[in-house]
């Protein structure tokens, strides 16, 4: 997977900028953001700050769920966090 990931994100920054100065890399580094959304990627902390643990504790279903389901929903909640901070 990082393999992939390098290589979406050079390609990206190709395509971003062909000036050979002045480089944007604003525009760059945009262009591999959209370029990993594109891909099914999203961009999270390594670690859960203290607000993205209480948005879980306050959004993840009450009841039993299967270890898997809740995994599932554990990444989803993350990622559509992430997302609610950044838009």
């Amino acid at each position: 997977m990082a393999d992939r990931v390098r290589g979406l994100i050079a390609k990206a920054i190709k395509d971003a900028d062909k000036s050979i100065f002045n480089e944007d890399y604003s525009k760059q580094a945009e262009s591999v953001v959209r370029a990993l959304g594109r891909a099914g990627y999203e961009i999270v902390p390594q670690r859960p700050s203290p607000a993205l643990c209480e948005y879980i504790n306050e959004h993840l279903p009450v009841g039993r769920l299967r270890p898997g389901e809740l995994v599932g929903r554990l990444y989803t909640m993350i990622v559509d966090n992430a997302r609610r901070l950044d838009g």
